[in-house]
């Protein structure tokens, strides 16, 4: 119940203190998680050791996470070449 949080904390503290305090670091671990709740602890534990936010969508309806992520890949995937991509402007915002 101590080495995981621990762990998470201090890595997340070295990288958010290495990458300086005009860099916003984000945890994305959700697929390499060991089970949900080790996600949830990843995401949770990482903000306390300073990240902005998490692609954790659930810690963030928990825990009050901030979070922030990349589009889905079935998004890319429904487009068929790169010259799709142009004519649907009004989806990329």
């Amino acid at each position: 119940m101590v080495n995981f949080p621990t762990l998470v904390c201090t890595n997340a503290a070295r990288m958010k203190l290495k990458a300086g305090p005009n860099v916003s670091c984000f945890e994305f671990g959700l697929r390499r998680a060991q089970g949900p709740t080790g996600a949830l602890w990843a995401s949770k534990y990482s903000i306390i050791g300073g990240f902005n936010g998490s692609s954790n969508v659930y810690s963030g309806y928990l825990y009050n996470v901030p979070i922030s992520g990349t589009i889905a890949h079935s998004y890319i995937m429904s487009f068929t070449c790169e010259e799709d991509i142009g004519k649907n402007r009004s989806l990329n915002g």
